[in-house]
């Protein structure tokens, strides 16, 4: 759900609208604010403005975009392709970018090749209301920050995440929290390394003083956090030396760490209840479809013609059966192959690309899934899978097209 603001008085109303639901919102879905990437990649200040500023004042431009985001997105990766989460520390206690370096950063990757498909970003500065200058943020405001700020680990583990890595970042609470999260994935058994795998949506781009040693930097915060299972990143985050500006931050998002394994599990539980229910459902109402049509035919003597309503009903629904039944099949296959579904459709774009001539890559595939054109299915040095035909010896099996 990503409803879009018009500009003027009405754009003001329904942002606020919006903020007193979230500050009553409960359930298993929160309501974020995102900015356009169009409006970023082409931003011209020197850093980004707070988030009351864009709501106010910037309403004819439509920077602002709401988006609905539950674990169940999480675990099928519905907002990786599409949406980047910043990860970034505040240079100073009332302006985290105040030289602008770090939008420079930010535009510099949506302008990449890397963050091209990006729709939205969201980072807090400018999409949770900030209490800039201090006291000025309104009761309404104020809870939904605390709304969106309980229930932010769903970005950093749902959406593409841009680390802006500066000599400080290494030891603050949230930075090396956000960072943790953002190499991990969701499985059916909990949060799993996602690094070096199919799975891995992070970027790193170093800034200020680190940017003298990137790839030192990048490579230590990589091993810090990469492997860490989530009670080790709780004792990590638990130590003293690890400083937050509000305690209570800490002390309200230390629970969860221990708990996202849980979270993440249930979400999956949650996905294959449904998709069960929803090709029972559609299986269901084929039947019945099916039997009218029937019953029809039988009724006139005659077969029913492409045109008519019960023949196009059985049609309609039957493409529901088959939608269903292909959900649950992929749902399947991403966890036989440990790959957060939109990463492995990502994955069939790629060798579709490959098939169109363009260069291929390796696809893990645990058993053979039919021919793909360019591709022969084999062992190989990187392991069972598909490899663009003619690049990797074969290594104990022969290929199969």
């Amino acid at each position: 759900h990503i409803p879009r603001w018009g500009c003027g008085l009405n754009a003001k109303e329904a942002a606020m609208e919006t903020l007193s639901k979230l500050s009553l919102q409960g359930g298993d879905t929160c309501t974020f604010f995102m900015l356009e990437a169009k409006f970023v990649r082409t931003f011209r200040g020197k850093s980004l403005p707070f988030f009351q500023e864009l709501r106010d004042k910037f309403t004819a431009k439509e920077p602002l975009v709401e988006v609905a985001l539950d674990y169940a997105d999480v675990v099928k990766g519905t907002h990786i392709e599409t949406t980047l989460a910043v990860s970034h520390r505040w240079m100073q206690p009332d302006d985290p970018d105040p030289d602008g370096e770090q939008l420079k950063a930010l535009k510099g990757f949506l302008n990449s090749p890397a963050g091209k498909k990006i729709e939205r970003v969201w980072i807090d500065s400018a999409c949770m209301p900030q209490d800039q200058p201090k006291g000025s943020r309104s009761a309404e405001d104020a809870a939904a920050f605390k709304r969106m700020l309980k229930e932010v680990n769903r970005l950093y583990l749902g959406t593409t995440v841009l680390i802006l890595l500066d000599l400080s970042y290494v030891s603050r609470f949230w930075t090396q929290f956000e960072s943790w999260m953002s190499m991990q994935f969701a499985t059916p058994d909990g949060l799993k390394p996602a690094v070096g795998t199919r799975n891995e949506r992070h970027h790193i781009v170093c800034i200020q003083n680190a940017a003298e040693q990137s790839e030192l930097h990048e490579k230590m915060l990589i091993q810090s956090w990469a492997t860490k299972t989530p009670e080790q990143a709780h004792a990590f985050l638990s130590k003293p030396d690890v400083t937050v500006t509000n305690q209570g931050d800490k002390d309200l998002q230390l629970p969860k760490i221990k708990a996202l394994d849980a979270t993440v599990q249930g979400a999956f539980g949650d996905i294959s209840r449904s998709l069960e229910d929803e090709l029972a459902a559609s299986e269901a109402a084929a039947a019945r479809a099916e039997a009218e049509l029937a019953a029809w035919e039988t009724e006139n003597d005659a077969k029913a013609g492409e045109k008519n309503q019960l023949k196009v009903a059985a049609r309609q629904v039957a493409s529901a059966v088959a939608a269903a039944r292909k959900a649950k099949e992929e749902h399947a296959q991403a966890i036989s192959s440990s790959v957060v579904p939109a990463m492995m459709r990502r994955a069939e774009a790629v060798l579709a690309e490959g098939s169109r001539g363009l260069p291929g890559r390796f696809e893990p595939a645990s058993a053979f899934a039919g021919a793909r054109p360019g591709y022969v299915f084999r062992a190989g040095d990187q392991g069972l899978g598909y490899y663009p035909d003619g690049q990797i010896p074969p290594r104990g099996l022969p290929g199969r097209f």
